[in-house]
C-alpha cells in the first residue's frame, strides 16, 4: 500500500556540507549588514534586538528557501503559514526596513544557491550605505536627545 508513496525533500541531491555552507554564508552576510547598520546609525541608540533580528532573519529565510526548493506546493504552504503570523513592528526610520529587507534578500539568495548574487548584493548594499553615510545627502545628525531629571521628593521642594 505504501510502496507508491515517496518522501521528497529539497535536499535529495544536496550534501550536508552545501547546506551548512549556505547557512554559514547567510550568517556572515547578515552579520556584515548588521555591522554596517550599527556603524552608520545616527540616532540616539539602536536596539540590540534589532541587530540580532537582522542576523537571524537571513538564516531563517535561507532555511525556508532551501526547504521549499523547486516545489510549488511547498511554496504555497510556506506562504499560507507565513500569512498567519502578524508582523506588528513599527519602524521609526526607513533605514531599519531597508536593512531588514537586505538581510532577507541575502538569505533568500543563499537559500536559492545564488551565492554570487548574495555576496555582490550584500557588498554593494553595504558600500552604498557607507557612502551615503559620509555623503552630504540626508541629515548628518539627528536632533534626538534624552533629558533626564532626578528630583528628590521631600516636603520643602515646591515646583512652580
Amino acid at each position: 500500500m505504501f510502496n507508491s508513496i515517496t518522501v521528497q525533500t529539497a535536499t535529495e541531491t544536496e550534501s550536508i556540507y552545501i547546506l551548512i555552507f549556505t547557512i554559514a554564508l547567510a550568517f556572515v552576510l547578515s552579520t556584515t549588514l548588521a555591522f554596517v547598520y550599527q556603524k552608520t546609525f545616527r540616532g540616539l541608540s539602536y536596539s540590540r534586538n534589532y541587530i540580532q533580528s537582522i542576523v537571524l532573519i537571513s538564516i531563517i529565510s535561507a532555511v525556508v528557501i532551501q526547504s521549499v526548493g523547486d516545489s510549488l506546493s511547498r511554496g504555497i504552504g510556506i506562504m499560507a503559514a507565513m500569512s498567519i503570523i502578524r508582523f506588528r513592528t513599527n519602524f521609526k526610520d526607513p533605514r531599519d526596513t531597508l536593512f531588514l529587507f537586505a538581510a532577507l534578500t541575502a538569505g533568500i539568495s543563499c537559500g536559492a544557491y545564488a551565492f554570487p548574487v548574495a555576496i555582490v548584493g550584500t557588498l554593494g548594499f553595504s558600500l552604498a550605505a557607507i557612502i551615503l553615510y559620509y555623503s552630504p545627502l540626508g541629515p548628518h545628525s539627528y536632533f534626538d536627545g534624552m533629558l533626564r531629571f532626578n528630583l528628590q521628593v521631600n516636603s520643602t521642594v515646591s515646583v512652580n
